[in-house]
């Protein structure tokens, strides 16, 4: 009964180790995350122009809002459990800060896509929302 309760907590232990366990994000990945969050938020302003123009259907405008909704999580998540190298706790800082912005406007649009003023406005915001990134790119 002994063995089996440290074993148990051994096993637990390791699990909770493996799951804690942060990495340092080099400068190379960090710059390789910030060209990803400009690249998503192109293609969603791409994706913008194309809803404006009234190309896209409402289904097909709803999946690629939630396919785009889901990467940016999923990169949130990447730098989430990642440790910034020394020096660059600012751009990275940034970079959390224009994910959680574009996420904010693919939420925003989501229910508003017949709105064209809603969708010239979001343009606008995601564009800013690159240039920022872009500008964070340059600081590394």
């Amino acid at each position: 009964m002994f063995k089996a309760a440290v074993v148990l907590a051994l096993g637990f232990s390791l699990v909770l180790c493996a799951c804690s366990r942060h990495e340092t994000l080099t400068t190379d990945e960090l710059r390789s995350q910030l060209i990803s969050a400009r690249s998503l938020a192109a293609e969603t302003e791409i994706f913008l122009d194309y809803v404006r123009q009234n190309r896209a259907t409402k289904s097909y405008a709803q999946g690629h809002i939630k396919y785009l909704a889901e990467e940016i999580e999923r990169s949130r998540e990447e730098l989430q459990q990642s440790s910034p190298a020394q020096g660059e706790g600012d751009a990275v800082q940034q970079l959390r800060a224009q994910f959680n912005a574009l996420n904010a406007e693919l939420h925003s649009i989501r229910e508003r896509l017949d709105d064209q003023a809603a969708l010239a406005t979001a343009k606008e915001h995601v564009a800013r929302i690159r240039e920022a990134l872009d500008e964070a790119n340059s600081s590394i």
